[in-house]
């Protein structure tokens, strides 16, 4: 048995269709939900109404060609954020979704002035994570200029490179151990890109293709939510007061 989940906006709409063309009707009701089953001739579709959210789930023994009326809803089969558990814990994924590129642009506005960056337990580690290498990036590739300048004292530098370091080392779990090293390895010698210009061009160049290249971000654990990161505390604390 086949089985696909949809996620319902228009929860009224879809309710008088399924009525309508259904062959039959039948309501079961539990504790957290009340399920509506409606049969038709090739597959089985319920109405799963919880008191937040609404889901359709189509049973079916094999590929059914579905109509434009279920078919334009959105599908969730495969999503974790869309199962049960998960919206218990962090309610509709709607809620905590963002635009990675608008957090950029606020960070770019903001330059060096103090900026308030929330988090919620649901936002995928790897969102939380680039958005937070970018903005402490930000704050050391401009503290470094000014620096260079000798318009910044080396210690408000060395804080400021210390927090991105170590955020590059707690990224270890979530994205590729092999090209996180590698930016390590050019960032974590506060000398070598004081003096080095070349070293200093390298490791920005290799960061920000880091930070906008998807595939470095396709693992398991940086589509799992921030939640379940086991240093999510530390990880806080380390950009607390700070972005």
């Amino acid at each position: 048995m086949k089985k696909r989940e949809f996620f319902v906006e228009d929860y009224k709409k879809l309710s008088k269709y399924l009525q309508k063309k259904s062959l039959t009707c039948k309501l079961y009701r539990y504790k957290d939900k009340n399920s509506y089953m409606y049969e038709f001739q090739s597959f089985s579709a319920v109405l799963e109404e919880y008191k937040t959210y609404k889901k359709l789930v189509v049973f079916a023994k094999k590929e059914v060609i579905l109509d434009k009326n279920i078919n334009r809803l959105i599908e969730v089969t495969d999503d974790k954020r869309y199962s049960n558990e998960y919206i218990e814990l962090f309610g509709l994924p709607s809620s905590y979704e963002f635009d990675e590129k608008k957090v950029f642009e606020k960070c770019d506005k903001a330059r060096l002035s103090r900026l308030d960056l929330h988090f919620k337990d649901g936002m995928s580690s790897g969102s939380v994570f680039k958005v937070i290498l970018y903005r402490l990036n930000q704050i050391f590739t401009l503290q470094y200029a000014l620096f260079l300048q000798k318009e910044l004292e080396y210690e408000s530098l060395e804080k400021s490179h210390a927090q991105l370091v170590s955020a590059l080392k707690m990224s270890k779990k979530i994205f590729d151990k092999k090209i996180v090293k590698q930016i390590q390895n050019d960032a974590e010698d506060l000398y070598m890109l004081i003096n080095h210009q070349e070293t200093f061009e390298r490791y920005v160049l290799n960061l920000q293709m880091f930070i906008y290249e998807k595939d470095f971000y396709n693992s398991k654990l940086a589509k799992k939510p921030i939640y379940f990161y086991d240093k999510k505390d530390e990880l806080y604390k380390l950009i607390e007061g700070n972005i």
